[in-house]
């Protein structure tokens, strides 16, 4: 090793570490490292073997969480969609209606109220606050844990 490595210590970040022993592990296969390599690489660092279970579950726990955050938002996008579909076509069918029914023109009404609630739809399917998608994310992952989703 060179000398003036030696003398300046270098520092790695948490990220950067993780990438670090990905990839020098095992050449090649850097997408994933077996438990029983990671309880490995733990015991030589000097980690005990419960600090690594919690560790572990803490991991997988943040894992599930964010797994569910994305679960949440494509759901209510989705939801959105379907939305968005039946009001063009309920508004087109009112439309018509109006139309050919003649007796003055009230299509906007409905067109107007409905297309408040599509607004505030939109806005909450596609600009949601943290507090919302992280309370919803976690209704979502209490309820896969029931086995109800």
């Amino acid at each position: 090793m060179n000398d003036a490595n030696e003398r300046t210590p270098r520092r790695y970040s948490p990220d950067e570490v993780s990438r670090i022993i990905k990839r020098a592990f095992r050449p090649g296969q850097e997408d994933a490292i077996s438990h029983q390599d990671l309880l490995e690489i733990a015991r030589e660092l000097g980690v005990e073997p419960d600090r690594l279970d919690e560790a572990i579950e803490q991991e997988l726990a943040g894992r599930d969480l964010e797994e569910a955050r994305e679960k949440w938002l494509r759901h209510r996008r989705s939801s959105f969609k379907g939305h968005l579909w039946s009001f063009f076509i309920v508004i087109i069918a009112l439309l018509l209606i109006n139309i050919f029914a003649g007796g003055g023109w009230w299509f906007q009404w409905p067109l107007l109220g409905w297309g408040i609630g599509l607004a505030f739809h939109f806005r909450s399917a596609f600009f949601p606050d943290e507090r919302q998608i992280e309370r919803g994310a976690r209704r979502m992952l209490a309820k896969s844990r029931r086995g109800r989703y």
